[in-house]
């Protein structure tokens, strides 16, 4: 099987709302940047997530893409967690990838693009969640994105 390179999660741009995204202390609000668009606000205890079925393809390289504003005030740093989760039939948890993110002041009013490699999904997964966690800040995410790439 060819890798397709097509987004696993759906609606990473948050152009049709929230769902399927769910999550504690987060609000969809106007993009700060691109007029039109929209992005999630997460603060201090904010967690923004969706699960999402999976087939495996077989040979590829798991991209994870998203991008994110340090919006705190003061100039201050932001903290937080994005995690990749591959889950089995029965929801247990078969790998895990968090990611900790210390973001920089914010000099200008810029989304700053975020990449990793995860690990490929085992055989016996059937999902994948994806989950962001605040820890300190006021930070804008927008056009998560996890896709099979040729390797």
């Amino acid at each position: 099987m060819a890798c397709t390179n097509t987004n696993i999660l759906a609606n990473g741009g948050f152009r049709q709302g929230l769902a399927p995204w769910t999550g504690i202390n987060i609000k969809r609000v106007a993009n700060p940047v691109y007029k039109g668009d929209a992005s999630v606000l997460l603060q201090n205890g904010s967690v923004l997530k969706q699960k999402q079925p999976i087939t495996i393809q077989k040979g590829c390289a798991y991209y994870f893409y998203f991008r994110l504003l340090n919006a705190t005030t003061g100039g201050r740093t932001a903290n937080l967690f994005a995690t990749v989760v591959y889950l089995d039939r029965n929801g247990k948890i078969l790998r895990s990838t968090p990611l900790q993110i210390l973001l920089p002041k914010a000099s200008k009013l810029a989304f700053k693009p975020y990449f990793d490699i995860v690990p490929p999904p085992p055989s016996a997964t059937r999902s994948v969640a994806v989950s962001f966690s605040g820890v300190k800040g006021k930070i804008f995410v927008d056009y998560i994105r996890l896709a099979a790439h040729t390797v």
